[in-house]
């Protein structure tokens, strides 16, 4: 009998808690913003944070919709969170695109992790991609992932084509294929070892459950 009592306040209890917690989004909701701050995730620069000021003064804090879709509009915005408290406080938390990589013979134009091609300010100090125009979105943002993989591996070229991924250094090509980068890197280091210095040719990882190489 004493454990159906627990039970039910248990149940009553949560209940309780479920109608504070309505009760609280509501009020909420209902009350009126009164300021908005903004939170950048990662480092942007002035020329970013006042396209955003100049958003929000514009489109105001009374649709946070059409507030939260205009931030996203900016093509270096990834996300957008909003928050309200019951102050009446707007928290604005940006997540900002991160580039891997330039491409190749343009101005300024970056690629980032999702394979979302945008402008950047300090493309230069990334390393270049040649895109063919022929690949798809989809297959670019699947050939980026290489970049991860090969964090600490020296490239002096990159490539995307219909064929998959292809990079060049001052020894060694490396057909790579579109995708088990992480497993065919692996494969990479059992190969080389220690004579990546000594190591000339090409290797073409194309081909499942096998390793080609031409000299």
């Amino acid at each position: 009998m004493a454990k159906k009592k627990k039970s039910r306040f248990k149940i009553r209890y949560l209940l309780i808690l479920l109608v504070l917690y309505f009760l609280y989004r509501i009020l909420v909701i209902s009350l009126p913003v009164g300021k908005a701050s903004i939170n950048y995730l990662e480092d942007v620069t002035e020329k970013k944070k006042s396209q955003v000021g100049s958003i929000v003064k514009k489109a105001g804090v009374d649709n946070l919709k059409a507030l939260k879709d205009s931030i996203e509009s900016l093509v270096w915005v990834e996300s957008v969170a909003l928050k309200r408290n019951i102050l009446g406080e707007l928290k604005i938390r940006i997540s900002s695109r991160i580039p891997v990589a330039r491409i190749a013979d343009t101005d300024g134009k970056v690629i980032d992790r999702m394979g979302f091609i945008f402008d950047f300010e300090k493309a230069d100090s990334l390393p270049a991609v040649e895109i063919e125009k022929s690949v798809s979105e989809k297959d670019i943002a699947q050939a980026v992932g290489i970049f991860k993989v090969l964090d600490g591996f020296s490239i002096e070229k990159l490539r995307i084509g219909s064929d998959g991924v292809k990079t060049e250094c001052s020894n060694i090509d490396i057909e790579w294929g579109n995708d088990e980068f992480e497993k065919k890197y692996e494969i990479l280091k059992i190969i080389l070892a220690d004579n990546i210095n000594n190591f000339k040719g090409k290797l073409d990882f194309r081909f499942r459950n096998m390793v080609v190489l031409r000299r």
